[in-house]
């Protein structure tokens, strides 16, 4: 994920996501591992939670399109690394 092509918006908001039987399953512990590690990052940028907590609800059984949300979501971190916030004083101290 080093190289990867670098995003600004992490996910769609009418984005439905499910677990659908019929699709090919991904590795469980990986999946886990990468939403445990994003699960972590929340405690930093806020905008972050809603998407991970999201992502969360699928760790038992997951499926590629939750592996891909999870990468677009790291996608999305590796491209907003450097954005930062700057409070200004509004009177003189």
């Amino acid at each position: 994920m080093i190289r990867c092509k670098l995003i600004m918006k992490m996910l769609d908001q009418n984005l439905k996501l499910d677990v659908e039987s019929h699709i090919e399953g991904c590795e469980p512990t990986f999946y886990r591992h990468l939403v445990r590690s994003l699960i972590y990052l929340t405690i930093t940028p806020p905008d972050l939670s809603y998407p991970v907590g999201i992502l969360s609800q699928f760790m038992q059984t997951p499926v590629y399109i939750h592996l891909y949300c999870a990468k677009r979501v790291l996608r999305y971190v590796s491209g907003t690394m450097d954005y930062d916030i700057l409070y200004k004083s509004v009177t003189p101290i």
